[in-house]
């Protein structure tokens, strides 16, 4: 697979907040996409494993995943339709965060901490000027 220099150099000339609500957003997928491993094996390694649920589970955070990676392609190349998935995620991240914060055993509060946190970051990136002009106003 070959680049072209001059979407490498596209890249670099966009703004700070655009270029890393991407890189938030294909993190955020990776991350599914590990939850989908760590499940899936967990469920191969247990003897009484519900596979209903470890299929159902991976097949939804799966496409969930490739939406979001191509979410992050079109956040780069400045698309309009990258703003909704991206506040329809973080907003389901957060209410999720929030929800089993509170009833959580110490180790998985960190985690669902972590995930608070991050859907507030991400938000806060979607709803900068810079990502705005990017995704809507330069669009209309």
């Amino acid at each position: 697979m070959t680049t072209d220099d001059s979407s490498i150099e596209g890249y670099r000339q966009l703004p700070a907040p655009v270029r890393l609500l991407s890189v938030a957003v294909m993190v955020e997928a990776l991350l599914m996409v590990g939850f989908i491993v760590a499940d899936v094996t967990s469920a191969a390694r247990g003897e009484d494993a519900e596979w209903g649920a470890v299929w159902f589970v991976a097949v939804v955070l799966g496409l969930w995943s490739a939406g979001l990676f191509l979410v992050s392609r079109g956040v780069v190349a400045g698309r309009r339709w990258a703003f909704t998935p991206i506040l329809f995620t973080q907003g389901l991240f957060g209410i999720a965060g929030l929800t089993f914060f509170g009833a959580a055993a110490p180790v998985a509060r960190v985690v669902w901490g972590l995930v608070i946190i991050g859907a507030v970051v991400v938000l806060r990136l979607l709803f900068s000027r810079e990502v705005r002009e990017h995704l809507i106003y330069a669009n209309s």
